[in-house]
Order: structure tokens, then C-alpha cells, then sequence
């Protein structure tokens, strides 16, 4: 089934979106909305905004995966999700290159 995998790239990106703002000593509001926290990242890290631009639809995947009642379907099918996995690598891969000039150890 997609709707697991879904859920959890949801849940990828908002960590690492979170992650991105704790670590420039901003406020990660209690918000599951990844376009909000896509722009304050972006606001952050403009060589990143871009890549996290990307995940904003994807708030979506989380409220229907976990709330099927509330109608409407995913929207995503394999190869959204699989797009989805690469971009979060990608993403990853371009924090870690940033990790000198973040405010960790």
C-alpha cells in the first residue's frame, strides 16, 4: 500500500523542515503544514528553497492518510512517493554539505 509510505515521507520532511529551523535557533511552531514551514526554511536557507519548495503539496499525504473519513484520496500513487524518497535524500545530502556553517556541533 502507498498510503504508509506517503505518511511517512510527510513525516521526513516535516523533521527535517523542523530541523532546519531549530538548528538557525528559530521557532518550530507546532504545525504540520509543510508549505509554512517549507517558507520559513526557505526564508533560512535561500540556496535551499527550492528543494524544501518542493514537499509544500505533500501536507496533504499525512491528513489523508490518517484521516480517510474526511473523503478526498491521496493524490499520490508509487511514483509520487518514490519522487518523494529521492527528494528527501537529495535534501539530506545538501544539509550535510551545509553542516559547517549550521549553528551544531
Amino acid at each position: 500500500m502507498i498510503d504508509p509510505a506517503a505518511f511517512h515521507c510527510q513525516q521526513a520532511a516535516e523533521k527535517i523542515l523542523k530541523g532546519l529551523l531549530i538548528s538557525a535557533a528559530a521557532k518550530a511552531p507546532r504545525s504540520h503544514d509543510l508549505e509554512a514551514l517549507a517558507k520559513q526554511s526557505a526564508a533560512l536557507y535561500p540556496d535551499l528553497a527550492e528543494q524544501v519548495g518542493w514537499f509544500s503539496p505533500v501536507t496533504e499525504w499525512a491528513i489523508v492518510t490518517r484521516y480517510p473519513d474526511l473523503g478526498g484520496g491521496l493524490g499520490a500513487d508509487g511514483a509520487d512517493v518514490e519522487e518523494a524518497l529521492q527528494r528527501l535524500r537529495a535534501l539530506r545530502q545538501a544539509i550535510e554539505s551545509l553542516r559547517p556553517s549550521l549553528n551544531t556541533p
